[in-house]
């Protein structure tokens, strides 16, 4: 089965450290993420490789179990998203968070790498999956650059600048 790749970037107004410390902040992604209810970390560990996460989502009762599996402190975050609730087909999706200094703002790429499982999966993919995925994402890019810029909370409802990100052929 094909992976599919949804690569996007935004500028944020705010320091490198300032954009890790909310990205490195693992067990707070309700803060940052419109889609996201409820985060709490479920291991001990708030920092690194083997750090985990469990995450409500506002839509179909959907929840995921997160585990970091590559931490570059500073520079990226790679996360397992290794067992999902009410996400029918997902048959795997890993998430990798990379910030580079960019003349004074940081530029936040979000890259999300998925695959379906068998046809029915592969057809609701090309149907309509790829493009509410590509659009959750945005909304996730979105959502950390509101609060590292604002401080403020990100929920559903928060409005967010969604022009700002932009889609990377890589």
């Amino acid at each position: 089965m094909k992976n599919t790749r949804i690569v996007k970037e935004v500028a944020i107004n705010a320091t490198k450290e300032k954009v890790w410390s909310v990205i490195s902040d693992f067990g707070s992604i309700e803060k940052t993420s419109p889609g996201v209810t409820k985060s709490y970390l479920t291991t001990d560990q708030s920092k690194g490789v083997g750090t985990e996460r469990h995450c409500d989502f506002t839509f179909m009762g959907a929840s995921v179990e997160e585990k970091v599996i590559e931490w570059n402190e500073g520079d990226s975050i790679k996360i397992d998203i290794y067992e999902r609730k009410n996400l029918p087909l997902v048959k795997d999706m890993i998430a990798e968070f990379i910030l580079r200094e960019d003349n004074g703002k940081t530029i936040l790429r979000g890259v999300l790498d998925y695959s379906m499982s068998g046809g029915l999966g592969s057809l609701m993919n090309s149907v309509m999956m790829k493009k509410m995925n590509s659009k959750n994402w945005d909304k996730v890019l979105a959502g950390f650059k509101k609060f590292s810029e604002s401080g403020e909370l990100v929920d559903q409802n928060t409005k967010l600048d969604l022009e700002a990100v932009f889609e990377v052929n890589d």
